[in-house]
């Protein structure tokens, strides 16, 4: 097999079982451990992979920059109404949740049954602002330090009141998810808050659509094993959902 072939092959291999072993691959192509070894190489300065012990994972690009909250709002819209739909059917009467801020649960916020009785705390001015127009549904503000790019209270004020709930879920908007790293966001202030939400909640939930799988940012959230289910779109591939499906993540 010629060397553009082998690359070809390794890549190939790589996107379907999202890691390679160093032997296994000189074994199928015929090729010497060195020969292996220069391929990965290659390939990882091209940014294509990531060498570990063993053999190499696939690259984690990092997470596109931050769109405003304005911009965030109209991106992949259909995608997030799919979403908030199914997200919807978690809530029921009398239930205490945290929804975090994002866009995605933004349209959660708008898509509650009319007749819902519970209790919701937020630190997104806007979903506090949706929430309040609910005939039925208690809105807590959670209230700190104004963080104006995404329109969110973060601080000591949030993360004490959040410290003293024990609600039967919480719904965090992702950044970046990826099924090594877990979940992560380029805010310092805000992954302490979302921290504390999975933290102090009885079941944590994470909304995500297409362009923030396989990706990765700054400042740790938590790990997959943390995550108890995943909400997604039906535009997200069941090759990209296997490695979550894996690590036992629930997934709808």
């Amino acid at each position: 097999m010629l060397r553009d072939e082998r690359l070809q092959y390794i890549l190939r291999k790589l996107s379907d079982h999202q890691r390679v072993s160093s032997v296994e691959l000189s074994q199928e192509l015929k090729v010497s451990d060195d020969t292996i070894r220069r391929d990965l190489n290659e390939l990882a300065a091209a940014g294509l992979l990531k060498k570990v012990h063993g053999g190499a994972v696939p690259a984690i690009p990092k997470a596109p920059a931050p769109l405003g909250l304005a911009e965030r709002i109209n991106y992949a819209q259909e995608e997030k109404e799919e979403i908030a739909r199914k997200a919807a059917a978690l809530f029921k009467d009398g239930q205490t949740v945290i929804i975090d801020n994002g866009s995605t649960n933004m349209l959660i916020a708008r898509s509650l049954p009319p007749d819902l009785k519970a209790q919701i705390f937020t630190n997104s001015l806007t979903i506090a602002q949706i929430l309040s127009e609910h005939p039925f549904v208690e809105v807590n503000m959670l209230g700190g330090l104004i963080f104006k790019r995404a329109q969110v209270a973060v601080g000591a004020g949030v993360m004490n009141t959040i410290e003293r709930l024990r609600p039967d879920f919480c719904i965090m908007g992702v950044c970046s998810i990826h099924h090594e790293i877990g979940l992560t966001t380029p805010y310092w202030e805000e992954s302490l808050i979302k921290q504390k939400m999975v933290e102090v909640s009885k079941k944590v939930v994470a909304t995500a659509w297409r362009d923030k799988f396989n990706t990765a940012d700054t400042c740790q959230v938590c790990d997959y094993e943390e995550l108890d289910l995943l909400i997604t779109s039906s535009v997200v591939t069941p090759e990209q959902l296997v490695p979550y499906r894996d690590k036992g993540v629930e997934i709808w």
